[in-house]
């Protein structure tokens, strides 16, 4: 009987090691809601919005009163400019946990993008009382004071939402610096 040589358990190592990445390059598809939802934020934070709008449907029709993929699917529509679907899905969320900050903000973001300011500072405010150390709502607050000309207070929340830790954009930074030097 021959003894097996270098080369061919090379061979064998070397092959299984193939794969073994491939398989790591390809995990396995989604099998439940919370893949799905998992899949469609590492999605969204790659910036691809329609999949995962996709993974998070998927994750609703699996499991209908699924908060987080309504948070998640609300937050991805208004990235894709789908106001009113946007709206929809956070009030959804809301609907489903009135205690998830999270939701509210999505809610204020789209009702602010929808130029609803009113609704905005609502969602946002709902956010802080619920979170108090949640500092995207105040860059929102922020955000939508700016739209509606009211700078100090646009100022007060965006600092309030830095020395939370949230990054402010240095263009909107340049814009309220803008604001400011306007005379009037």
């Amino acid at each position: 009987m021959r003894k097996e040589g270098p080369k061919k358990a090379f061979g064998f190592s070397f092959l299984s090691i193939l794969i073994f990445f491939a398989a790591c390059a390809h995990p396995p598809p989604p099998r439940s809601a919370e893949d799905h939802l998992l899949l469609g934020e590492s999605l969204g934070r790659r910036g691809k919005i329609d999949e995962a709008i996709v993974e998070f449907e998927k994750a609703i029709e699996m499991r209908p009163n699924y908060v987080a993929a309504y948070t998640g699917l609300g937050a991805a529509y208004g990235q894709k400019g789908m106001i009113d679907q946007s709206i929809s899905a956070s009030k959804k969320a809301v609907e489903l946990d009135p205690q998830k900050a999270t939701a509210y903000y999505n809610l204020g973001n789209a009702f602010g993008r929808g130029g609803n300011y009113e609704e905005a500072f609502a969602a946002f405010f709902k956010a802080i009382e619920l979170d108090p150390g949640y500092a995207e709502p105040h860059y929102g607050l922020a955000v939508c004071y700016y739209a509606t000309g009211h700078y100090t207070l646009a100022n007060e929340h965006a600092d309030r939402a830095e020395a939370m830790g949230f990054k402010i954009p240095r263009r909107f930074r340049r814009a309220l610096k803008k604001a400011w030097a306007k005379p009037g």
